[in-house]
């Protein structure tokens, strides 16, 4: 009996392993900004499939790399969404984008709550409490944003 159980367990501890080697990771996703003068690799081809209008220069979500946002920064900091253009995406990989602007929103939030505390304990000065509440504020205009372009996608709202 306990050589069953055991055999049972490697095999779901197998298969879970398999099922999360296969899943798409949402950390390979960014926001570029096409009208940007240095671009990173992957937001060139991003940009190079797609055709601006003059004097439109809209974030494209970049579904396969890590678009223009540096490592550790917020992805909802630093460009405005609110011309967001999606693409073309398939169903899996927009519910891959709506993770990846959750999982923004609730690092915005826990950075804004972090300064907070650091504020009251006297750790921080007020100018860099006012910082942090400022790209909470733009994270969160920008989540709203991308919520709506989501939302406009998937059919449950329009505007």
């Amino acid at each position: 009996m306990g050589r069953l159980w055991a055999l049972g367990t490697a095999l779901v501890v197998v298969m879970g392993l398999c099922l999360l080697a296969m899943a798409p990771r949402a950390e390979a996703m960014g926001f570029c900004n096409c009208c940007a003068t240095s671009l990173t690799q992957s937001c060139g081809k991003v940009c190079a499939a797609i055709s601006l209008k003059s004097g439109m220069c809209p974030a494209i979500v970049d579904y396969e790399g890590t678009g223009a946002t540096s490592r550790g920064a917020n992805p909802l900091n630093g460009m405005s969404l609110r011309e967001v253009a999606l693409g073309e995406p398939s169903p899996a990989q927009l519910e891959r984008y709506r993770r990846f602007v959750e999982r923004a929103r609730r690092h915005a939030v826990s950075a804004y709550k972090k300064a907070m505390r650091q504020l009251r304990r006297h750790r921080i000065s007020e100018a860099d409490f006012e910082k942090a509440d400022a790209l909470y504020r733009e994270a969160l205009v920008n989540y709203y944003h991308g919520i709506r372009a989501y939302l406009n996608r998937v059919g449950t709202k329009s505007d």
